[in-house]
């Protein structure tokens, strides 16, 4: 079996560092923290996990980049989109997110 990177581990663990499930918070801390988005490479994760880290990234950022009346982008794909999403759909994005860190761990440690 092919394991992540150890990268993938460290970014991804500093990631869930500063994500919450609190209703009131994640959307918040997941838009605070959404450049890891982008710095986490998804060919770093391995064959079996890197189809998770990649349906994340897409649905983070599906509205597209945010532009105002003049057509100029003002926000990037990522945060319009989570910008646009409900609570729940965030606490849903968290909770995706902290299981693939459980798995990549257990993929490395294990």
């Amino acid at each position: 079996m092919n394991k992540s990177n150890i990268f993938v581990y460290a970014e991804l663990s500093k990631f869930v560092e500063s994500l919450t499930s609190d209703m009131q918070l994640c959307k918040k801390h997941l838009r605070d923290q959404s450049s890891y988005f982008s710095v986490i490479p998804s060919k770093y994760f391995s064959q079996e996990l890197n189809p998770e880290w990649e349906s994340i990234c897409k649905l983070v950022s599906q509205k597209g980049p945010g532009t105002n009346e003049d057509g100029k982008i003002v926000r990037n794909a990522i945060m319009n989109t989570i910008d646009q999403m409900s609570t729940q759909e965030c606490l849903g994005v968290t909770r995706r997110i902290l299981l693939l860190h459980e798995k990549v761990r257990n993929e490395i440690f294990e």
